[in-house]
């Protein structure tokens, strides 16, 4: 082969790279899009209302009204408020199983419908995913701007406490929420981290032709993977945030992840990616043998134990001691006592 040769090879080797690029794009990125646009078979938690919390509504930014329900602390001083985000297809009454004991530790609990929710509004032409977006974070923030309405108010701020969808969006409203001071998360998942390995997994069946999807680097499917959301944004008229980032501006507010050992939807090794994009004080137990969202019911005690030792000592008026949170195998991960 000629000089003259090799350097033509040389030149084209940019095109078929586009190439290449180009089909992976138009022929993958409709399949990409069904991990946003596809809803899992998923029970929610069903819980009956409590008779003794005060019903509110307030309004979004965006004019819908939501409904909450304000639960008092049952001791003499109030240490702090603690606000419940529901799963996806669930209500403001699941935070009665998951935080109602915190009353007892001196929290007041403030849970609420999101939009297509419960007792809230339903917006027009909005069909709510398992994914967090733009309306969750909405909501939420416009129910931390009720509670600073109220006469009641507390001028130290809210811990955030989430299961599934609405741990990510606890994560994602407290990066920019100064006065949160606390998130606990059960079964919190990313965006980018979840599609991804959703990606990865299914890439032999859907592929098929093992020399593009076996030497794909890592890179290249996180390109398409984008694509493939911003693909899923534009049809579904939503933006999905990047969760990791997000909890990677938490600190120094402490963050609290809870997950599930044997979680068919969200496997570990997601759930430990999302916890280490995020900056001490930070803590991560997982629970053997529990499936999504199901650690509370495996182990009700020590799940009560160590939610309420995690906002004791995060709160601005708390108890702080050295308590570490432990992981599966009883080694310490991040130490909370000291956390300012």
């Amino acid at each position: 082969m000629s000089s003259n040769q090799v350097l033509a090879l040389l030149a084209l080797l940019p095109l078929g790279v586009v190439g290449f690029v180009a089909y992976v794009l138009i022929r993958y990125t409709p399949v990409i899009g069904r991990i946003f646009e596809e809803k899992p078979v998923f029970f929610p938690l069903r819980v009956d209302p409590a008779p003794d919390g005060e019903e509110v509504a307030f309004k979004t930014s965006d004019g819908l009204e939501l409904v909450g329900t304000y639960f008092p602390c049952r001791t003499a001083e109030r240490l702090g408020v603690i606000v419940f985000c529901h799963e996806f297809l669930g209500n403001r009454w699941s935070a009665l199983p998951y935080a109602d004991y915190l009353r007892d530790e001196g929290f007041d609990l403030f849970s609420f419908d999101f939009r297509n929710h419960g007792n809230s509004d339903s917006e027009d032409g909005y069909e709510p995913f398992q994914w967090v977006c733009g309306r969750e974070t909405r909501d939420l923030r416009a129910a931390l701007n009720y509670l600073r309405s109220r006469p009641d108010r507390d001028p130290a701020g809210f811990g955030l406490f989430g299961v599934s969808r609405g741990g990510g969006t606890a994560i994602c409203v407290a990066a920019d929420e100064p006065d949160v001071w606390a998130v606990a998360a059960d079964g919190a998942f990313p965006t980018r981290g979840t599609m991804l390995a959703y990606i990865i997994r299914w890439a032999e069946i859907y592929v098929g032709r093992w020399f593009i999807w076996r030497y794909m680097p890592i890179a290249m499917f996180a390109f398409v993977g984008w694509v493939g959301r911003l693909r899923s944004q534009w049809r579904l008229k939503r933006v999905f945030p990047d969760i990791e980032r997000a909890a990677s501006r938490l600190s120094p507010r402490p963050l609290f992840m809870v997950h599930g050992q044997k979680d068919a939807y969200i496997n570990q090794d997601i759930a430990r990616a999302l916890f280490d994009s995020a900056r001490p004080p930070k803590s991560f137990w997982l629970v053997p043998g529990a499936k999504h969202n199901r650690c509370r019911e495996l182990c009700p005690e020590e799940y009560r134990d160590r939610i309420t030792a995690f906002f004791r000592q995060a709160a601005p008026r708390g108890a702080r001691s050295d308590l570490r949170s432990a992981d599966l195998d009883g080694r310490a991960v991040e130490q909370l006592a000291g956390h300012a």
